[in-house]
């Protein structure tokens, strides 16, 4: 929906104040950290070009994120821009003053109406899948959560179920290389190749599981329900077993090629070599980092689940009418009038269904029937959030940052000392130091530099997953609006009323209608929530219906004030009857009385002017008793 302004507010509060403080402190030491390693270019070039080279790439890359991260973080912070249209409806809206949405919507009149008469919510669906079954069946509060939390849960579970098989398969792989490599021609040196192989494979994958997240709150996310088939989950299983096979065997058959003397050497080599290699590091470090984020998210997702009050309850209502009223004043009353007065911050209420044939309706004996759906204005509501997901998600947020803001600065140490080996390379060649040396001043210490890049990279990974996890939760607003459901049909009379003295002599004619009809009405209180995003569609988002209550006062409400106007409009009806009535009857008794003395100006005969000759030319008392007789009127 486009951004309607509006003098009246919706008090709607930015959600993400924290979350953009947080980020934008992180923004401000990266810039500061990048402007101060360009500023130290100038005095480089002179003594040190290839470090002034170096600040200028690594400095350009914090000043780059840096701004990034602070002009996202500052937009968060800023004014909150809602329009006076915003939540989105909960299905098409066919109000006349409806905005055009382009938001899409979940529900449909039907869903709406089946959902208050049959006391469901189909939100709630069923899982797709045998392991989103299974995840539901571990946490069976899951399905009552809106779809973006649900995928977010699954995706995670699966992430969790992925690592698990594969660490089992590392730990089994390794007890069999034990066992297959004890006792043989450079068994040791198999042995620590081959586990160190199986580590590095372990932390690779475990990294790329858990760092490609992908955006929870993107659309495909709120609109479907992800399904996970048994296919990914099989590859893991068949990865994990054929990978260490095939390495196992491919270093069995390298050893066999290799000649006699230079397995030797290769069996003194590998144990100086291993201490370069920090695989154990990164893989503890990648095992925490996921456990880090598999913890905070389980108990943001637990915490939720419980956070709203689930019931599915609503008010039903159902009478006989009979009114002197043509029938289509029956939905235009309720339309126009009575739910109009139950509107929420001067907002026009949601009109999902409006559909009835009362306006051909106007034969004798003839059938009517129509539809009413709407939606009172939705409200904001403050919902008691538990205390473990408010520091979960305050303490997940803070860490997500800081582990991008050290694997930013892990980034800049790794590759300030990775110039140091480059440079020191070239001397060591010069001097001809011996392969220990070598080692001790070159080779360790760029393993530890490597690791210290890659251990960079895995932290700001794991921080942007955890951070695109916390911001789910940062980002639901909640609602609390009235959903009104009218149903109703009858037969339609229809009678002509005459004006004069009879119908052959009446001056006018009036066609009253009245129904006689039986209605049928639905009403519920209905909590719902959807995920507002930061920029300038921030609420153009779906709306999930979490909770629908029973609300007997607003039906009773509704109801009565739509009989409360039938009854004005009737009596009003009544009182033109009886008005019309006494004045027909003034009519006939004027004009009776106009024949028993012969006014034929009473009578509408003659003009008012001509009563004056006529009266003049009456004949007098004897002639008009000869007429009396004459008309056989004898007294």
């Amino acid at each position: 929906m486009a951004f309607e302004y509006g003098a009246q507010k919706l008090n709607i509060r930015n959600p993400f104040r924290f979350e953009g403080l947080i980020r934008s402190v992180r923004g401000l030491v990266l810039l500061v950290v990048g402007v101060y390693l360009l500023f130290q270019i100038q005095t480089l070039l002179g003594t040190d070009k290839p470090q002034a080279w170096l600040n200028l790439f690594v400095g350009g890359l914090f000043v780059v994120g840096g701004l990034k991260a602070l002009g996202a973080g500052l937009f968060q912070v800023m004014r909150f821009f809602v329009g006076r249209a915003a939540p989105a409806s909960l299905s098409k809206n066919v109000a006349r003053e409806a905005v055009a949405e382009r938001e899409p919507t979940l529900y449909n009149p039907k869903n709406i109406h089946n959902m208050l008469m049959s006391k469901t919510n189909p939100t709630f669906v069923e899982p797709l899948g045998w392991f989103a079954r299974a995840v539901h069946s571990v946490f069976p509060k899951l399905i009552v959560t809106p779809w973006p939390i649900r995928n977010l849960a699954t995706n995670l579970a699966m992430k969790l179920t992925k690592s698990l098989v594969a660490i089992a398969a590392f730990l089994v792989a390794s007890l069999v290389v034990i066992m297959v490599f004890a006792g043989t021609g450079g068994g040791e040196v198999g042995g620590a190749v081959v586990s160190l192989a199986f580590q590095l494979v372990l932390m690779l994958y475990l990294g790329v599981v858990w760092i490609r997240l992908g955006n929870p709150l993107a659309r495909s996310n709120m609109i479907h329900l992800h399904q996970y088939s048994s296919k990914s989950l099989a590859m893991v299983v068949i990865g994990a077993i054929v990978v260490p096979i095939l390495i196992a065997q491919g270093w069995i058959g390298l050893w066999s090629g290799i000649r006699p003397d230079n397995q030797r050497d290769l069996m003194e080599l590998v144990p100086l070599l291993e201490p370069v290699f920090h695989i154990g590091v990164l893989l503890t470090l990648t095992i925490v980092g996921a456990i880090v984020v598999a913890t905070i998210s389980m108990l943001l997702i637990r915490a939720r689940t419980g956070m709203v009050e689930v019931r599915t309850t609503s008010s039903e209502q159902n009478r006989s009418w009979r009114y002197d009223i043509h029938p289509r004043q029956i939905f235009t009353t309720l339309r126009d009038l009575v739910l109009m007065e139950k509107r929420q911050q001067a907002l026009p209420n949601r009109i999902y269904m409006d559909e009835n044939d009362t306006a051909s309706a106007n034969r004798e004996n003839e059938q009517f029937n129509g539809d009413l759906i709407a939606e009172i204005q939705p409200v904001v509501e403050e919902m008691d959030e538990p205390d473990v997901l408010r520091w979960s998600r305050i303490s997940g947020t803070v860490l997500s940052q800081v582990m991008m803001l050290v694997g930013a600065l892990l980034l800049w140490i790794g590759a300030d000392q990775a110039l140091d080996h480059v440079m020191l390379w070239p001397l060591l060649v010069d001097q001809g130091v011996t392969l220990q040396v070598a080692l001790e001043q070159l080779f360790i210490p760029a393993g530890a530099t490597f690791a210290m890049v890659l251990a960079a990279f895995l932290l700001m990974g794991f921080g942007r997953s955890l951070a695109a996890i916390c911001h789910v939760f940062w980002s639901e607003i909640f609602f609390r609006s009235n959903i009104f459901d009218f149903h109703c049909e009858g037969t339609v009379m229809r009678a002509t009323h005459f004006r004069g003295a009879d119908r052959h002599s009446a001056s006018s004619e009036q066609d009253v209608f009245s129904f006689d009809a039986t209605y049928f009405a639905l009403a519920t209180e209905a909590v719902s929530s959807t995920f507002a995003v930061s920029g300038q569609h921030n609420l153009e988002q779906p709306r999930y219906i979490l909770s629908l209550d029973n609300c007997d006062g607003f039906m009773n409400s509704v109801v009565g004030g739509l009989e409360a106007q039938f009854h004005t409009r009737n009596e009003e009806i009544l009182n033109d009857k009886r008005a019309d009535r006494e004045a027909r009857l003034d009519y006939i008794r004027q004009e009776q009385q106009a024949r028993r003395t012969g006014d034929l100006s009473a009578q509408g005969l003659v003009a008012p002017e001509q009563r004056e000759a006529l009266e003049a030319d009456l004949p007098d008392a004897g002639e008009r008793e000869k007429i009396a007789r004459w008309e056989g009127n004898s007294d």
